[in-house]
């Protein structure tokens, strides 16, 4: 799999994260260099530090680059030679080689990370990286629903949702009216709960559906649709807050399609800029479901344990992403 676009961290952000080895935590904290022996001026490091985060010492005193060493690549050359028996160590940053996470599990690790970021975004009732979210709420007589993500950016649409007993055939009508004009493209039409091809089997303009045969005596015609409603007129965003207040009550016993746009940034690296903390949590949890995992991959056995098989996280549609977290299980058999 991919990463989707609605996922807060990266695969190379999250291997950075992990704490397993010394390579994945991209730095040197005390790196052996060499000892002195009054002659030899240059030493190797294992790594190329990243400019700036070099921190070298000779016999616990910490040097001072130009004064008292210069570095090119990963080399460095003394001004003077350190003493005989004198210990030379090094703590540095530096970047992650091809191979680095060769041996990570990038399908768990991904999954992990749209898992953590979905709970996230539940746990705090928000959107991460703009998008299109679809929610159903139950109408339950009250002016005001509250939506379920934050900050919300703009409303799409609102419809009520509609089952209707449109009529029953006669062997000669071909048309029926429905009591709203359906959201285009949302109607489903049934003769005897069997569904109908449009085109093939009827057209729709407006309220009104035509059949090309019509239906025979006795037959049984409903149909399914939403029927988008207004802004202003019968209801008022209240965006900042992310609620809707209905003019006259959302009809109880009712259920509506809301369509909106939310969350922070259009991007990831935008999103991440604006909201650091968040980051910081799904990468605690990534590492955290990640490490405490025993290394075991996907379907391992264990002498003494038997067969161990790690189910990955399931979703639901998010405007078509997939980023439902169910919770992670290891079965052991």
């Amino acid at each position: 799999m991919s990463l989707s676009n609605f996922a807060l961290v990266d695969l190379t952000q999250a291997k950075a994260h992990l704490r397993i080895d010394a390579a994945a935590s991209l730095h040197a904290y005390a790196e052996y260099v060499g000892v002195g022996d009054d002659v030899e001026t240059e030493f190797d490091l294992d790594n190329t530090p990243v400019d700036g985060s070099l921190r070298l010492y000779v016999d616990g005193t910490l040097q001072v680059e130009t004064t008292d060493y210069s570095i090119s690549v990963a080399t460095i050359t003394f001004v003077s030679a350190p003493s005989d028996g004198d210990p030379i160590t090094a703590s540095y940053s530096y970047a992650a080689d091809d191979d680095t996470f060769e041996s990570y599990d990038d399908l768990l690790l991904e999954n992990l990370i749209e898992a953590a970021t979905k709970k996230a975004e539940d746990f705090t009732g928000r959107a991460f990286i703009q998008g299109t979210i679809t929610e159903i709420h139950f109408g339950d007589g009250a002016k005001v629903m509250k939506l379920f993500k934050q900050p919300v950016g703009s409303i799409t649409s609102v419809a009520r949702m509609i089952a209707e007993a449109v009529g029953t055939g006669d062997g000669e009508d071909v048309e029926f009216t429905l009591n709203e004009t359906p959201t285009v493209g949302s109607v489903s039409v049934y003769k005897d709960d069997v569904l109908q091809t449009i085109t093939t089997h009827y057209t729709i303009s407006g309220a009104t559906i035509t059949f090309v045969a019509a239906p025979a005596d006795e037959t049984k015609i409903t149909a399914k649709y939403t029927h988008t409603i207004s802004a202003i007129s019968e209801y008022i965003e209240w965006l900042s807050i992310g609620r809707l207040n209905s003019i006259n009550g959302w009809t109880a016993n009712t259920l509506y399609k809301v369509v909106y746009t939310a969350g922070y940034g259009a991007t990831r690296a935008a999103t991440q800029a604006l909201i650091p903390d968040a980051v910081a949590a799904v990468l605690m949890m990534v590492a955290y479901l990640y490490e405490n995992r025993t290394d075991l991959v996907h379907g391992e056995s264990v002498t003494g344990i038997g067969a161990v098989t790690y189910e990955l996280p399931l979703y639901i549609e998010r405007s078509g992403a997939n980023l439902l977290l169910n919770p992670l299980r290891v079965n052991i058999l």
